[in-house]
């Protein structure tokens, strides 16, 4: 796993998107390696969304940043309620469907640590498509930018359908790994 890991990283520094590593640098203050063949799908002022299609699955990340007003924005239930927020902007296959969290109870996972010196909260979990028969895993990172006085999340996400979608997921937290 940790061979595999270190494989896609690799990659992604040697193969990456100059275009949205740009984009997310001024947008955001972040960097990470989008490797070629992902495409920007959508973006506001505070949110970009950008995703890598096959014909069977795909792959995608949305990122996200709001104002930091206190530590309760650091919590568990109101990342979910943010990542929902967001997540509303990325569209289903059918009219007035969207991405949304799988709404029962334990089946995010919430954790906290030290990562490069900030904060960062992680959740885990099952994403769904609301009015649509569509979901799989997520994963997203979220920290507090002290310096801007804001939250920045990158969450990850994969459908595959009835495909096993381990090393779709694999990719996709070795690439969020890189972020700085």
């Amino acid at each position: 796993e940790s061979t595999e890991r270190d494989r896609t990283i690799a990659y992604g520094q040697r193969h990456y998107d100059k275009g949205l590593l740009q984009l997310l640098h001024d947008k955001f203050g972040i960097t990470f390696n989008v490797p070629k063949g992902y495409v920007l799908r959508n973006q506001t002022d505070d949110f970009a969304w950008i995703s890598f299609e096959m014909p069977q699955s795909s792959m995608g990340f949305f990122i996200y940043s709001y104002p930091y007003t206190g530590p309760k924005d650091l919590s568990h239930n109101a990342l979910l309620a943010a990542r929902n927020k967001y997540a509303a902007l990325i569209p289903g296959p059918s009219d007035g469907s969207y991405m949304t969290t799988v709404a029962f109870e334990d089946v995010t996972t919430f954790r906290s640590y030290n990562r490069r010196g900030r904060y960062t909260a992680e959740l885990r979990g099952l994403w769904e498509t609301h009015g649509d028969f569509m979901g799989g895993p997520f994963v997203s990172l979220t920290q507090y930018d002290e310096q801007r006085g804001r939250i920045v999340t990158v969450d990850g996400f994969v459908y595959a359908g009835k495909k096993d979608k381990r090393n779709y997921m694999r990719q996709i937290e070795a690439i969020i790994s890189t972020m700085k």
